[in-house]
């Protein structure tokens, strides 16, 4: 995945640094499946009910560090690095063909992991993987929440879209002006209130890793309403993706059993951005008869 063996241990120990500071008790596990080894990290107690947590594009199990405390409180959570992109998984090389590809991944870690059904935590690419998994595999899903999903809803933003288009080219104008800082979240805009998973984000955009992935798909209202999962749709008030309370009534107008709720002073990662809320809501919502 990385161009070098040095940028390949960088990553590495800034990730076993984040982990090193987990929480919680935990287990790390390395599943086979047909899309390559995938590496969970399990918290909580065994005889607690599954929940899955997946994490945005580019990121890892980590992002999730300031919500498993709570979250393990109730359930066995399995924080899992998602298959080609950031973390610990070793993707096979295969190419991933479409989202019913990820599903069928997916299915393989609840296989490994001896989990019949759970609920899944997805954060923006995470969430569009959470939510296309009800739909596909309903018999495994038993509650989806969504924070900031990527596609499923709504396309991305003319804006975002041009300030992730404009990234490279503010980069190469900073070195030239004589700034040689590496790249960070800064870029992004958004300034995550965990450091040290900040600092493995810097490494991982600074870094430039090949990896292997989808778009992230607008599902079609049909496919939607037919979803019979219980699902909570979050999104911060600073998200930038797309217009946030647009974005709510529109979903909810094209899955009308969908719940909602804007989570204040949150950008695109809320669950890092204000876990305290966030890690409530999800609460409230998983643990409701």
């Amino acid at each position: 995945m990385f161009r070098t063996e040095e940028s390949q241990r960088r990553y590495i120990a800034a990730y076993d640094a984040v982990l090193a500071a987990w929480p919680v008790p935990f287990d790390t596990l390395q599943l086979p499946t047909r899309l390559g080894t995938t590496h969970v990290i399990a918290s909580g107690p065994l005889d607690a009910p599954p929940l899955v947590l997946l994490h945005s594009l580019v990121a890892s199990a980590t992002v999730w560090r300031s919500n498993v405390a709570a979250l393990s409180g109730h359930f066995r959570t399995y924080a899992v690095d998602v298959i080609g992109q950031g973390g610990k998984s070793v993707a096979s090389g295969a190419r991933i063909r479409g989202r019913r590809a990820f599903a069928g991944w997916l299915t393989d870690v609840l296989d490994g992991l001896g989990v019949q059904r759970a609920s899944i935590v997805g954060c923006s690419f995470g969430g569009f993987l959470a939510l296309s998994q009800a739909s596909l595999t309903p018999e495994r899903v038993d509650r989806v929440v969504l924070i900031s999903p990527a596609g499923t809803f709504v396309g991305l933003s003319l804006k975002f879209m041009l300030t992730m288009l404009s990234l490279p080219l503010r980069r190469r104008l900073r070195r030239l002006m004589g700034d040689q800082r590496e790249a960070s979240m800064a870029d992004l805009r958004m300034a995550p209130r965990d450091a040290q998973w900040a600092a493995l984000m810097g490494v991982m955009m600074a870094e430039r890793p090949r990896l292997q992935t989808i778009s992230a798909a607008v599902l079609g209202t049909p496919e939607l309403r037919a979803i019979r999962a219980p699902t909570l749709l979050l999104i911060g008030d600073q998200e930038r993706l797309y217009d946030p309370q647009a974005t709510l009534a529109l979903a909810k107008r094209r899955m009308p059993a969908l719940e909602t709720a804007i989570v204040p002073g949150a950008d695109h990662i809320a669950a890092v951005a204000q876990p305290e809320a966030v890690n409530a809501r999800i609460l409230e919502f998983l643990v409701r008869p």
